[in-house]
């Protein structure tokens, strides 16, 4: 069937051709009054070069084949124009993409410290601050131990319930915490709020984390949409990830060059490991 459309269509090709250029020109003057040319599936952008450079169409026809679709035009041109007879200048070279530039200029040292809890700090700032009977405290210090090998390659999370530390007004508003530590410094801080007062919209508890962290205005972040439920903005060295909606939400710090030396590490292990390895 496909051949069928392929014949027809060339058929339908064949005889206009025949009634448009079959014609026997007066004088060989008039046969040079146009030079032609053929292009297949052109793009939009090939033909609109082409008809900058004084290239008309002709006519064009389509069809489809065992091979797929097809879409062959007929382009002429005045023996007039100033580029009668030239080759086609090449299509201009597309712009590279500009870089993204940030709108956060803040340091990793001036990344937004929440209830005292800061990107940075060690793990025994960090413990400080959930404390622990002697059993738990062991079980850090070992898992911090057996993480400095891979595949871990110096990387431990933790994971907190503030019921475990409701004791204190400090944690009032958080459900849980997540923390991941590279080296026995914290890189990721990811806190999950409840009991929070009711917003609106999205757009109301932005403002105010915007404002109490001293970041831009969540509408430059990149993708914001008003009604999407995360958002994040980069910044010099840290980037800040807000999820869920008005009423159930995280906040999310994460030092950004953390992935990197863990990658490398792992790259660096694996080498060691062909280098090593004998048959």
């Amino acid at each position: 069937m496909k051949a069928l459309i392929y014949l027809s269509v060339l058929s339908f090709v064949t005889l206009h051709f025949s009634s448009t250029f079959g014609q026997t020109p007066k004088s060989s003057d008039q046969a040079a009054e146009w030079e032609y040319k053929q292009l297949s599936n052109p793009t939009d952008e090939v033909l609109n070069h082409h008809a900058k450079e004084g290239w008309e169409i002709v006519t064009s026809a389509g069809g489809g084949n065992d091979s797929g679709t097809f879409n062959s035009i007929i382009l002429k041109r005045r023996k007039s124009h100033p580029l009668f007879g030239t080759q086609i200048s090449e299509l201009p070279k597309p712009e590279p993409p500009k870089p993204q530039i940030s709108k956060c200029k803040l340091t990793l040292t001036e990344a937004p410290v929440i209830r005292g809890l800061r990107l940075g700090m060690t793990s025994d700032e960090l413990f400080a601050f959930f404390p622990g009977n002697e059993r738990q405290e062991f079980d850090r210090r070992e898992q911090l131990k057996r993480n400095e090998l891979p595949p871990s390659y110096g990387f431990t999370s933790f994971y907190f319930s503030s019921n475990e530390f409701s004791t204190t007004d400090r944690f009032n508003g958080i459900n849980d915490f997540q923390f991941g530590l590279l080296d026995r410094k914290l890189v990721i801080i990811d806190i999950r709020y409840k009991n929070t007062p009711q917003f609106e919209t999205m757009g109301q508890l932005m403002e105010i984390i915007t404002r109490q962290f001293g970041l831009p205005d969540y509408k430059e972040w990149s993708g914001y949409q008003q009604n999407r439920n995360f958002h994040s903005i980069g910044c010099d060295g840290f980037r800040v990830n807000v999820t869920g909606t008005s009423n159930s939400f995280s906040i999310q710090l994460i030092d950004q060059s953390y992935e990197k030396i863990r990658e490398d590490r792992r790259q660096a292990d694996m080498a060691k490991k062909r280098g090593g390895f004998k048959l």
